[in-house]
Order: structure tokens, then C-alpha cells, then sequence
């Protein structure tokens, strides 16, 4: 009886403690290791932040005082950042502050703004052999980029020419952008009322495709003339052909424009590699693929000349607006608004005042992996980064800093 006792008082006692028990908060340990879609996590691992700053060397022997102005932004983008409660060393992340002045570019470098960037990465920290790893790019980032206007833009469609970005959306009063060939967006910043980007129209645009491709045969065929010929006693050992290379190359950007044009040509190309390739002649194959390639450069730039001619002055003047996927003709040219295309634009050239100081901060572009805003419902795996970067993106006291560093 005394036994039995004895029982029920534990067991009772047990009853009452487990709701104390459950109500504790549960602290994990720093080791601990989750698996989530089949990849290894240490969400509780202790935070880590790295600041580094570095400088173009040539720039900083023959610009210091131009260069310390820049840097000084540089130090206060990394203060901002480092200095917010969301990335003081969150646990589970790794958090990177990078700033850099970059080289100067252009022929003519004393009539340009010296760029920069100011990177802040976010690694997700991963398990590996038990310990904390990171890869070695980023999980997610945001990017601030200083006097760099081609960060406005995805990839030209030729030489300076762009599908004009899609505004999405206000973040904190200025544009967030879809840049349509490249897959982040972009905030943009400047301090004047000057338009981003200027209109192409029709006739510009079929005018450089013409001129692209007449300078293309012009290369192609002074180099020809300089080529000697092989004689019969040389051998060459088995090397990559250039011309057929090029040929490919080019081949691609015609397709862009004219697949049906581009089949075409292959189809010669084919038909002419198997009879070469029956006669063992490379020097013959080398010929025929750089035949080809002018060929198809002449034949483009007929079209391209008959589609101008084909349009009236109004639509010679008018702006032009293009898609990816047109195949009834050379340029790629469509109506206006059509579903798909989007209007042709170049970035304008004087967002970047050459009277000012080349140190000045004309224009910032800030680049996210992520679209700013959005809402992170989980944030377990990789989500632990985007989701700290969307919280980040909400901070509208942080951004409202930054961009205050455009200078009047």
C-alpha cells in the first residue's frame, strides 16, 4: 500500500510541473544542425559581419582628394547598414559590408563621375562536416551603386540601345524598375529632373542595326585580305576554327532578330560543311563558314534597308518599340503597345553633369536580389536571408539616409 502511494505522488507531481516546463523558452544550441529540402542549416549558429573598403589603385595615386569625398560615402553606407538592429550580427547569417571605388573607364576620364559601390550579402550558414559554412557568393543582397548609369538598364539590345525598364512600383518616392533582360530590380536616385532614359525612334534604331552590321562586314573582310594562304606542305594540328565559331556567334544574334532568316543560314551552313567534310579541306571549311557569315551580314542589311524604305516619314520618326519574339522581319520592330514588346530607349547622357566635380553623387541605383517589399512567411533554409533583406527593404528611416547622399 505504502508502494502504490508512492506512485501516484510522482505521477501527480509530474502532471502539475508539465505546463511549467512547456512554457520555458527553448534556447537551442549553437551546433544545431536542420535539415530543409535536403540541405543542411545552422540557423542557430552565432552571426557573423565582415567591412572591407577598397580603392582603385590607379585612382587613388592620381585622384586622392577626389577619391576621399567618395570613400567618406563609402564609411557611412557601411555605419547605416552595420549599425541597423536587423543585421547586427544575426544568428544563422553571415552579413558582408562591401565598399569600392572603382577604375575610371571611357577615353576621356576627367569629364566622367568616378563610380562606386557600397554591397551588403547576406550567406545563409550551412552545415559542413559539423561546422558552419557559407558559399561563396551571396544568398541575398542589395547593392548601391554610385555614378553608374548602365546599372539602370538589362542587356542593350545593340551597342547603346535598350528595352526601356518597366517602372513597378514607388519605393520610399522614387522608381522601382523592371529591367526586362536582367533578373533584379532596381530603385533609382538623382537630384534633377532630367528623364532616365531618351527615345529611340524607328529609323535610329534600323540605321545602327545597318551600321552594326556594315562595320561587322568591313572587319571581316579587311582581315580576310590580310589572311595568307596555307601551302600544300603545311599541316596544322587540330585547333578550334575561329571563323566557325564567330559564325555560330553571329548566327545568334540574327536569330534574335530573324529566325527564319537564321534557319536559313544554317541550313546553307550545313550543307556546305558536308561537302567539305567529304574533301578533308579545313582551309575550304574556314572559307565557306566566313562566306556564310558575310553573306548573312549583307543579306540583313538588304533587309533591314527595304524595311526602312517600306515605312513612311511619320514612321521613320516615330518611336520604336520592339520585342524579342517578332519573326516577320529583320529588326525586330513591332506596333506600338504591342503585347510583348516594350519601347526602345538610351540612357541619357546627361544624367552625369561633366561641369560637376567628378567626386559629386549624381545618381544612385540600388540593386535587389529580391523585389523590395516582399513578405517572407517562412524563414527557414535560405528564406532566413531574403526574409531579413524584405524586412530590411521596409525600413524606410534606413533608406531615406542613404539617399541623402546625393549630393545638391
Amino acid at each position: 500500500m505504502r508502494f502504490s502511494r508512492l506512485i501516484l505522488m510522482v505521477a501527480t507531481g509530474l502532471v502539475f510541473q508539465a505546463p511549467w516546463i512547456a512554457a520555458q523558452p527553448q534556447k537551442s544550441h549553437p551546433d544545431t544542425i536542420v535539415e530543409y529540402d535536403g540541405q543542411q542549416f545552422m540557423p542557430y549558429a552565432p552571426g557573423i559581419t565582415e567591412n572591407t573598403l577598397s580603392i582603385a589603385p590607379g585612382l587613388a595615386r592620381r585622384s586622392p582628394s577626389q577619391v576621399a569625398h567618395l570613400k567618406q560615402k563609402l564609411v557611412e553606407c557601411a555605419a547605416l547598414f552595420s549599425q541597423d538592429t536587423l543585421l547586427q550580427a544575426p544568428a544563422g547569417l553571415k552579413i558582408t559590408f562591401r565598399g569600392a571605388i572603382l577604375p575610371l573607364t571611357g577615353t576621356s576620364p576627367a569629364s566622367k563621375a568616378i563610380a562606386a559601390e557600397f554591397e551588403t550579402a547576406l550567406f545563409t550558414t550551412l552545415a559542413k562536416d559539423s561546422a558552419p559554412a557559407w558559399e561563396p557568393s551571396p544568398d541575398a543582397r542589395v547593392t548601391i551603386w554610385f555614378n553608374d548609369p548602365v546599372k539602370l538598364a538589362g542587356t542593350p539590345v545593340i551597342n547603346d540601345i535598350f528595352a526601356e525598364p518597366r517602372v513597378t512600383g514607388d519605393f520610399f518616392g522614387h522608381p522601382e524598375m523592371d529591367r526586362i533582360s536582367v533578373p533584379y530590380r532596381v530603385v533609382a536616385v538623382k537630384n534633377n529632373p532630367l528623364p532616365y532614359f531618351t527615345p529611340v525612334t524607328r529609323e535610329d534604331f534600323i540605321l545602327t542595326l545597318i551600321t552594326f552590321f556594315q562595320n561587322s562586314i568591313e572587319k571581316t573582310e579587311i582581315k580576310g585580305t590580310h589572311n595568307s594562304p596555307r601551302t600544300a606542305t603545311q599541316v596544322s594540328p587540330p585547333v578550334k576554327n575561329p571563323e566557325r565559331e564567330n559564325f555560330f556567334y553571329e548566327l545568334e544574334k540574327i536569330r534574335k532578330m530573324d529566325p527564319e532568316l537564321a534557319d536559313k543560314l544554317m541550313q546553307a551552313y550545313l550543307e556546305a560543311g558536308i561537302g567539305v567534310a567529304g574533301n578533308h579541306q579545313e582551309e575550304t571549311a574556314s572559307q565557306v563558314d566566313q562566306n556564310i557569315v558575310l553573306n548573312s551580314w549583307r543579306e540583313a542589311v538588304r533587309k533591314l534597308k527595304a524595311e526602312m524604305n517600306a515605312m513612311s516619314p511619320p514612321e521613320r520618326k516615330s518611336q520604336a518599340w520592339w520585342s524579342s519574339t517578332e519573326e516577320s522581319n529583320v529588326s525586330g520592330l513591332v506596333p506600338a503597345g504591342e503585347s510583348g514588346s516594350r519601347p526602345l530607349v538610351r540612357i541619357n547622357k546627361n544624367l552625369i553633369d561633366p561641369t560637376k566635380t567628378p567626386n559629386s553623387v549624381q545618381l544612385l541605383v540600388v540593386e535587389w536580389t529580391m523585389v523590395p517589399g516582399t513578405e517572407f512567411s517562412e524563414t527557414t533554409g535560405y528564406n532566413l536571408a531574403f526574409g531579413l533583406l524584405a524586412q530590411l527593404s521596409r525600413n524606410g528611416a534606413l533608406w531615406n539616409e542613404i539617399f541623402k547622399m546625393i549630393d545638391p
